[in-house]
C-alpha cells in the first residue's frame, strides 16, 4: 500500500520505502515527506551513486509512480523488491534493470559488511 502525506505526495509504503526509476535515475521521497528514514534506504542512497546511478530525493505524486519505468521498495527485512502494479497501474518492468542492479549492489554491500565484521570479531 502506498501511503500519501497530507499534501497528496507519496511518502512511503507500509513498512517500506519506495523508489521510482526514470531516465536512469532513482527518485525517492525526501525525509520531510513523512517517510521513515529507513536503514536500507540510507544505504542505497550511498552505494548507488558510487556505481554511477543518481539517487534524487524529490516529492513524488502517485502519477510519478504510474509513469515510472521501474518502481521498487526497500525494507530491512525484505531488502529490495520490484513493484509490478500500483492501484491497477501496471509498471513496465518488475524488477527492471536498475532495480536488479541496485539489488546486486545492496547484496554485495551487506556481504562485504558481514565479512568485515566477522573478520574483526575473530581476530
Amino acid at each position: 500500500m502506498v501511503l500519501l502525506n497530507e499534501r497528496g505526495e507519496v511518502a512511503e509504503c507500509t513498512a517500506a520505502n519506495i523508489f521510482a526509476v526514470k531516465n536512469g535515475k532513482i527518485y525517492t521521497p525526501p525525509l520531510n515527506s513523512g517517510c521513515l528514514e529507513g536503514v536500507t534506504r540510507g544505504i542505497l542512497a550511498e552505494i548507488a551513486p558510487e556505481a554511477g546511478i543518481n539517487v534524487v530525493e524529490q516529492n513524488l505524486r502517485p502519477e510519478d509512480l504510474y509513469s515510472a519505468e521501474e518502481v521498487f521498495i526497500s525494507s530491512t527485512n525484505r531488502n529490495i523488491i520490484g513493484v509490478g502494479e500500483i492501484a491497477g497501474h501496471k509498471i513496465a518492468a518488475a524488477p527492471g534493470p536498475i532495480t536488479r542492479q541496485v539489488e546486486e549492489l545492496f547484496v554485495a554491500h551487506v556481504t562485504d559488511y558481514v565479512t568485515r565484521r566477522h573478520a574483526a570479531a575473530t581476530r
